[in-house]
């Protein structure tokens, strides 16, 4: 793992630099929710946040980088630090016992437990609420982050306990800055920075994703089909077998929504180029709304198949 430094999160606003300098002084809460877009840099802050507050140098030099401490932690051994993250497509009660068991001793080095559970949105209700009674009463000693793109997907009682903290994506101009400074041509990073919404590690992830492009173009024509409820089964099934992509196809879905909302109140498209919204006339904002709830079945166990139908049916709602 490469080394973290406050610098990394200059620019990401003042709440997140706020956190980062609480946490140097070690006034932080027992548990927080870090939310934003895949790509953005939860994992990342959440790494920065937990080795600042196990580094043993100064508060104004954490995290240094050097210390003991610093050293287990980047190479991925330090004893304190425990992540959790789906196995398949979830995160089931059993894995939130060990982890809560493994809570319940002492630290190995005598500050802090650090459990970061990564896409925290996969955790299953019983999961959940197997986690609930921690965060009710947790050990003093303990930090949780939970890590989410969609932390609606989450219980309320869940999320009524930990201090949420959004991580907003860059701007356009600052990721296509860094993208091009990371050898992608003007070209190329202004396109993935519209459509990773300003999130520089997913705009790096859908350069290497040499399926995507080709996703979003099947969508795009699907929804330019969608004419009325008699059209959802054949603009929903070819994506039936897409079980495997289906965060990348809700996530297209939501660019398209934001674009389209985008065109209705009069503003530029952010990712997409006009021609390829031409044929797209659901409502944006309705369209947003049908993949948050499409994500809340899923989170419910609802068939992928099913989720999809009602998310296309949503659209049509009211057209013959």
């Amino acid at each position: 793992m490469r080394g973290l430094k406050v610098l990394d999160f200059k620019g990401h606003g003042p709440e997140i630099e706020h956190l980062v300098r609480s946490a140097r002084a070690g006034r932080i809460v027992h548990a927080y929710l870090l939310c934003g877009a895949r790509g953005c840099g939860k994992k990342t802050l959440a790494r920065l946040l937990a080795q600042t507050l196990l580094c043993e140098e100064t508060p104004d030099q954490r995290p240094c980088g050097q210390c003991p401490a610093c050293k287990r932690f980047l190479s991925g051994n330090h004893p304190d630090v425990r992540y959790v993250a789906p196995k398949g497509r979830s995160i089931g009660v059993d894995d939130v016992r060990e982890l809560i068991d493994y809570l319940a001793r002492r630290p190995y080095e005598g500050g802090w437990h650090i459990a970061i559970i990564e896409r925290a949105d996969k955790l299953t209700p019983s999961a959940q609420n197997a986690l609930l009674k921690t965060l009710e009463n947790p050990p003093e000693d303990t930090v949780f982050f939970l890590l989410t793109d969609a932390p609606g997907a989450l219980l309320s009682t869940v999320r009524s306990r930990v201090r949420m903290v959004r991580v907003p994506p860059l701007s356009r101009e600052a990721c296509v800055k860094e993208l091009t400074e990371r050898g992608l041509s003007p070209e190329q990073a202004g396109r993935l920075a519209g459509l990773a919404h300003g999130s520089v590690g997913r705009a790096l992830e859908l350069n290497a994703d040499e399926g995507f492009e080709a996703l979003l173009s099947r969508a795009l024509a699907s929804l330019s089909a969608l004419k009325g409820a008699p059209s959802v089964a054949e603009a929903a099934a070819p994506f039936y077998e897409e079980r495997e992509r289906q965060d990348d196809f809700l996530e297209i879905l939501e660019i398209i929504g934001r674009d389209r909302m985008a065109l209705q109140n009069g503003a530029e498209s952010e990712a997409l180029r006009a021609e390829e919204l031409a044929g797209v006339r659901v409502d944006g904002r309705g369209l947003l709304l049908a993949v948050m709830e499409a994500r809340r079945m899923l989170s419910a166990n609802v068939a992928w198949p099913n989720a999809l139908d009602a998310l296309y049916f949503s659209l049509v709602d009211g057209k013959s």
